[in-house]
Protein backbone atom coordinates (compact mmCIF):
# COMPACT_ATOMS: atom_id res chain seq x y z
CA UNK A 1 0.00 0.00 0.00
CA UNK A 2 1.37 3.40 -0.96
CA UNK A 3 2.96 5.29 2.03
CA UNK A 4 0.30 7.91 3.17
CA UNK A 5 1.31 10.89 4.84
CA UNK A 6 -1.83 13.33 6.71
CA UNK A 7 -1.64 16.39 7.99
CA UNK A 8 -3.17 17.65 10.51
CA UNK A 9 -5.66 20.60 10.08
CA UNK A 10 -5.10 22.91 13.26
CA UNK A 11 -3.72 25.13 10.70
CA UNK A 12 -7.36 25.99 9.59
CA UNK A 13 -8.83 26.08 12.55
CA UNK A 14 -6.94 28.94 13.74
CA UNK A 15 -4.72 27.15 16.23
CA UNK A 16 -7.85 26.92 18.66
CA UNK A 17 -6.82 25.03 21.82
CA UNK A 18 -10.62 23.59 22.27
CA UNK A 19 -10.54 22.89 18.27
CA UNK A 20 -7.29 20.61 18.38
CA UNK A 21 -8.71 18.44 21.43
CA UNK A 22 -11.14 15.73 20.61
CA UNK A 23 -13.18 13.00 22.44
CA UNK A 24 -11.64 10.62 24.87
CA UNK A 25 -11.49 7.37 23.12
CA UNK A 26 -14.25 5.14 23.90
CA UNK A 27 -13.72 1.57 25.76
CA UNK A 28 -15.02 -0.41 22.67
CA UNK A 29 -13.27 -2.66 20.28
CA UNK A 30 -13.44 -1.11 17.21
CA UNK A 31 -15.63 -3.41 14.69
CA UNK A 32 -17.09 -5.14 17.72
CA UNK A 33 -21.02 -5.10 17.99
CA UNK A 34 -20.55 -2.62 20.84
CA UNK A 35 -19.12 -0.17 18.58
CA UNK A 36 -21.67 -0.57 15.51
CA UNK A 37 -24.37 -0.37 18.00
CA UNK A 38 -23.31 2.74 19.40
CA UNK A 39 -24.82 5.25 17.12
CA UNK A 40 -28.39 3.79 18.30
CA UNK A 41 -27.38 4.80 21.88
CA UNK A 42 -25.68 8.16 21.45
CA UNK A 43 -28.07 11.09 21.90
CA UNK A 44 -29.70 12.82 18.61
CA UNK A 45 -26.76 15.28 17.78
CA UNK A 46 -27.70 18.60 16.35
CA UNK A 47 -25.45 20.48 14.34
CA UNK A 48 -27.33 23.88 14.96
CA UNK A 49 -27.36 24.13 18.60
CA UNK A 50 -24.77 22.03 20.03
CA UNK A 51 -21.56 23.77 20.80
CA UNK A 52 -18.86 22.94 19.87
CA UNK A 53 -16.93 22.22 23.40
CA UNK A 54 -19.78 19.76 23.72
CA UNK A 55 -18.87 18.13 20.06
CA UNK A 56 -15.09 17.94 21.52
CA UNK A 57 -16.08 16.54 25.39
CA UNK A 58 -18.76 13.98 23.93
CA UNK A 59 -21.09 14.88 21.50
CA UNK A 60 -18.89 13.11 18.76
CA UNK A 61 -19.66 9.78 20.14
CA UNK A 62 -22.35 9.97 18.10
CA UNK A 63 -20.70 10.09 14.96
CA UNK A 64 -19.09 6.71 15.41
CA UNK A 65 -19.78 4.29 12.49
CA UNK A 66 -20.17 3.56 8.74
CA UNK A 67 -20.66 6.19 5.98
CA UNK A 68 -21.76 6.34 2.45
CA UNK A 69 -20.12 8.38 0.91
CA UNK A 70 -21.79 10.40 -2.21
CA UNK A 71 -19.96 12.62 -4.31
CA UNK A 72 -20.71 15.35 -6.75
CA UNK A 73 -21.63 17.24 -8.54
CA UNK A 74 -18.98 18.93 -9.37
CA UNK A 75 -16.52 19.05 -12.55
CA UNK A 76 -12.41 17.90 -13.21
CA UNK A 77 -10.27 19.95 -15.57
CA UNK A 78 -9.05 17.74 -18.74
CA UNK A 79 -6.53 18.77 -20.94
CA UNK A 80 -7.89 18.78 -24.70
CA UNK A 81 -5.36 19.54 -26.88
CA UNK A 82 -3.44 21.53 -24.94
CA UNK A 83 -6.07 23.83 -23.42
CA UNK A 84 -7.50 22.96 -19.91
CA UNK A 85 -11.15 22.69 -19.61
CA UNK A 86 -13.61 21.92 -16.71
CA UNK A 87 -16.07 18.99 -17.46
CA UNK A 88 -19.04 18.64 -15.52
CA UNK A 89 -18.87 15.38 -13.36
CA UNK A 90 -22.19 13.42 -11.97
CA UNK A 91 -23.15 12.68 -8.75
CA UNK A 92 -21.15 9.50 -8.06
CA UNK A 93 -22.09 7.57 -4.54
CA UNK A 94 -21.24 3.72 -3.35
CA UNK A 95 -18.07 4.49 -1.52
CA UNK A 96 -18.34 3.52 2.69
CA UNK A 97 -15.67 5.38 5.28
CA UNK A 98 -15.47 4.71 8.60
CA UNK A 99 -15.43 7.32 11.57
CA UNK A 100 -13.85 6.46 14.60
CA UNK A 101 -11.33 7.13 17.61
CA UNK A 102 -7.70 6.34 17.08
CA UNK A 103 -5.31 7.64 19.97
CA UNK A 104 -8.33 9.81 21.61
CA UNK A 105 -8.76 11.51 18.50
CA UNK A 106 -11.59 11.77 16.19
CA UNK A 107 -10.77 10.19 12.66
CA UNK A 108 -12.02 8.92 9.29
CA UNK A 109 -10.61 5.13 7.89
CA UNK A 110 -10.48 6.06 4.40
CA UNK A 111 -9.51 2.81 1.98
CA UNK A 112 -7.75 5.48 -0.35
CA UNK A 113 -6.25 7.22 1.99
CA UNK A 114 -6.11 5.62 5.44
CA UNK A 115 -6.70 7.65 8.84
CA UNK A 116 -7.39 11.03 8.27
CA UNK A 117 -7.60 13.15 11.35
CA UNK A 118 -11.00 15.32 11.49
CA UNK A 119 -10.44 19.09 12.67
CA UNK A 120 -13.93 20.76 14.70
CA UNK A 121 -14.27 24.37 13.72
CA UNK A 122 -17.11 26.73 15.36
CA UNK A 123 -19.87 28.20 13.37
CA UNK A 124 -18.80 31.40 11.48
CA UNK A 125 -19.93 33.52 7.97
CA UNK A 126 -19.39 31.84 4.93
CA UNK A 127 -16.24 33.57 3.44
CA UNK A 128 -16.86 33.89 -0.38
CA UNK A 129 -14.76 32.05 -2.44
CA UNK A 130 -14.86 29.11 -0.51
CA UNK A 131 -17.91 27.42 -1.81
CA UNK A 132 -18.63 26.20 -5.62
CA UNK A 133 -20.12 28.35 -8.04
CA UNK A 134 -23.90 27.38 -9.25
CA UNK A 135 -22.71 26.19 -12.75
CA UNK A 136 -19.86 23.83 -10.88
CA UNK A 137 -22.28 22.60 -8.40
CA UNK A 138 -24.96 21.57 -11.05
CA UNK A 139 -27.44 23.57 -9.56
CA UNK A 140 -28.88 25.60 -12.95
CA UNK A 141 -31.83 26.79 -10.88
CA UNK A 142 -29.65 29.07 -9.21
CA UNK A 143 -28.16 32.46 -10.73
CA UNK A 144 -24.02 32.15 -11.92
CA UNK A 145 -22.63 34.37 -9.32
CA UNK A 146 -24.23 32.37 -6.38
CA UNK A 147 -21.95 29.97 -4.05
CA UNK A 148 -22.95 26.40 -3.03
CA UNK A 149 -21.69 25.47 0.06
CA UNK A 150 -23.19 22.03 0.38
CA UNK A 151 -25.66 19.82 -1.35
CA UNK A 152 -29.40 20.90 0.06
CA UNK A 153 -30.85 18.95 -3.06
CA UNK A 154 -29.60 15.86 -1.74
CA UNK A 155 -30.51 16.53 1.88
CA UNK A 156 -33.78 18.20 1.67
CA UNK A 157 -35.28 21.03 3.95
CA UNK A 158 -32.42 22.16 6.92
CA UNK A 159 -33.05 22.88 10.24
CA UNK A 160 -30.94 25.86 9.85
CA UNK A 161 -28.28 27.59 7.31
CA UNK A 162 -24.59 26.65 6.49
CA UNK A 163 -23.26 29.04 8.94
CA UNK A 164 -25.01 27.74 11.64
CA UNK A 165 -23.30 24.75 11.60
CA UNK A 166 -20.63 23.19 12.98
CA UNK A 167 -18.16 22.26 10.85
CA UNK A 168 -15.29 19.40 10.24
CA UNK A 169 -12.06 19.32 8.19
CA UNK A 170 -10.03 16.82 6.46
CA UNK A 171 -6.86 17.61 5.29
CA UNK A 172 -4.53 14.61 3.47
CA UNK A 173 -1.77 14.52 1.27
CA UNK A 174 -0.09 10.68 -0.46
CA UNK A 175 2.93 10.55 -2.77
CA UNK A 176 1.20 9.78 -6.05
CA UNK A 177 4.37 7.99 -7.49
CA UNK A 178 5.03 10.44 -9.66
CA UNK A 179 7.39 12.55 -7.78
CA UNK A 180 3.67 15.37 -7.31
CA UNK A 181 1.90 15.13 -4.41
CA UNK A 182 -2.25 14.22 -4.64
CA UNK A 183 -3.53 16.19 -1.95
CA UNK A 184 -7.45 15.87 -0.71
CA UNK A 185 -9.21 18.84 1.20
CA UNK A 186 -12.77 18.25 2.50
CA UNK A 187 -14.91 20.32 4.25
CA UNK A 188 -17.73 19.17 5.74
CA UNK A 189 -20.63 20.74 7.89
CA UNK A 190 -22.34 18.53 10.40
CA UNK A 191 -26.16 18.52 10.27
CA UNK A 192 -27.06 15.50 12.81
CA UNK A 193 -25.57 12.52 13.56
CA UNK A 194 -26.56 11.10 10.10
CA UNK A 195 -25.83 13.78 7.85
CA UNK A 196 -23.21 15.86 6.70
CA UNK A 197 -21.91 17.77 3.38
CA UNK A 198 -19.99 20.31 2.03
CA UNK A 199 -17.58 20.48 -0.55
CA UNK A 200 -14.13 18.71 -1.42
CA UNK A 201 -11.02 19.31 -3.74
CA UNK A 202 -7.74 17.39 -5.13
CA UNK A 203 -5.51 18.66 -6.66
CA UNK A 204 -2.40 16.28 -8.30
CA UNK A 205 0.16 15.09 -10.92
CA UNK A 206 -0.28 17.04 -14.85
CA UNK A 207 -2.69 20.01 -13.41
CA UNK A 208 -5.22 17.68 -11.94
CA UNK A 209 -7.89 19.33 -10.24
CA UNK A 210 -11.69 17.92 -9.04
CA UNK A 211 -14.14 19.67 -6.95
CA UNK A 212 -17.55 19.26 -6.23
CA UNK A 213 -20.38 18.37 -3.51
CA UNK A 214 -19.99 15.86 -0.73
CA UNK A 215 -22.52 14.33 1.38
CA UNK A 216 -22.02 11.75 3.72
CA UNK A 217 -25.17 9.52 5.23
CA UNK A 218 -25.04 7.24 7.77
CA UNK A 219 -24.76 3.23 6.40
Amino acid sequence: MTCLHVLAVAALLGASSAAEAQTVQSNTVPGSLAEASSFFKAPRLDGCRISLEELIKGGSQSLRGQWIVQKGPGEIALDTGGRIEMVPLPQRTGDVERLGFRNGRLVADSAALGFLPIGVEDRAPLKPGTGLRAESAGRGDLPDATEVFLDDLALGALPCGADQLLRLNLLAERDSGTGEVLRQDIRLFLIDQSRMSGTYRETGPGGRLERGLITLLRR
